[in-house]
C-alpha cells in the first residue's frame, strides 16, 4: 500500500559495530512507540561521505552495521 498524499515516508538509519547494538539502540530511544519499523535487512556497510572536494571514508573504512527503519508522518 502506498502513502496517502497526506503522509510521507520519513527514514532513520541507526549504525553499529553489531546488530545487536542497532537493535539495543533502537529499543533504548523508543522508535516503535513512535511508529518506525525496520525497513530491510541489517547488514554490514561501508560509507562515503561524498562532497564538492571529493569522498572520504567514515569509520576508517571499516564495515559497520547499518539499520534502516521507517515511518509515516503527515506532510
Amino acid at each position: 500500500m502506498s502513502p496517502s498524499t497526506s503522509e510521507r515516508e520519513e527514514y532513520l538509519t541507526i549504525i553499529a559495530p553489531t546488530a545487536a547494538a542497532a537493535m539495543a539502540q533502537f529499543k533504548a530511544r523508543g522508535l516503535d512507540a513512535e511508529g518506525y519499523f525496520i525497513t530491510g535487512k541489517i547488514g554490514r556497510h561501508q560509507f562515503s561521505l561524498v562532497g564538492e572536494a571529493g569522498s572520504t571514508e567514515l569509520f576508517s573504512g571499516n564495515g559497520m552495521i547499518a539499520a534502516t527503519f521507517s515511518r509515516k508522518v503527515p506532510q
